[in-house]
């Protein structure tokens, strides 16, 4: 698989409600919402949950809708399972990253290259909520409402430019878990996660995240 087509796919993976900042006010006190967010992340050891994914494309004019099931065990082992429409299986574990297809498997190195392994950290960063994998390429602004926070990322590297313009993650103010994930490609190509049925620290099959 090609480099483009690998980060492509991590961003796809990395996607909340886009007008839902109009009514938003900015975070006054984001030291201490940083330093909340540490301690969820230290203590958050695994999650599972159900996952609704949203994707726009304007060369179609349509919306694709997916649903699966998300795991995440720390640390850097991320496993999606997509049910519908079709069965597709993506695990990262470490620096592998493994794809099943129509019943064919590949495995590739993510480490190999240092765009991969950015886009890496910052999967790991959006999926789970923790800011601390946040590289210095990135811009973060914080904003709140009585339910959630929501924390807007915009690269400052051309390179990660080149694959998308911003990313905006809703998260839960009673848990600082993940609710929504945005990943905006273009000004009109997107990929929207919802996250729902979210469980913590109960996973124990760690066959989920089997690169073999």
């Amino acid at each position: 698989m090609k480099q483009k087509q690998i980060l492509s796919l991590l961003l796809l993976l990395c996607a909340a409600l886009p007008m839902q900042a109009q009514s938003m006010k900015k975070l006054q006190n984001k030291a201490q919402f940083e330093e909340r967010l540490a301690r969820e992340a230290q203590t958050t050891q695994s999650i599972e949950s159900d996952f609704t994914q949203e994707k726009f494309l304007d060369v179609f004019n349509e919306k694709i809708v997916s649903k699966g099931k998300f795991y995440y065990r720390k640390s850097n082992q991320i496993c999606m399972e997509y049910a519908r429409p079709m069965n597709y299986l993506i695990v990262i574990n470490g620096s592998k990253l493994k794809i099943v297809a129509d019943g064919k498997k590949s495995i590739m190195q993510l480490n190999s290259n240092k765009m991969m392994n950015e886009m890496q950290d910052m999967l790991t960063a959006c999926m789970v909520g923790d800011l601390s994998k946040m590289s210095g390429n990135y811009q973060l602004e914080y904003f709140e409402d009585a339910r959630q926070y929501l924390v807007k990322i915009k690269p400052t590297s051309k390179a990660v430019q080149a694959y998308m313009a911003n990313i905006e993650i809703y998260l839960d103010k009673k848990d600082l878990s993940v609710n929504r994930l945005r990943l905006n490609e273009t000004a009109t190509n997107y990929t929207e996660y919802e996250f729902h049925n979210k469980r913590f620290n109960t996973l124990k099959d760690e066959t989920k995240f089997s690169v073999r």
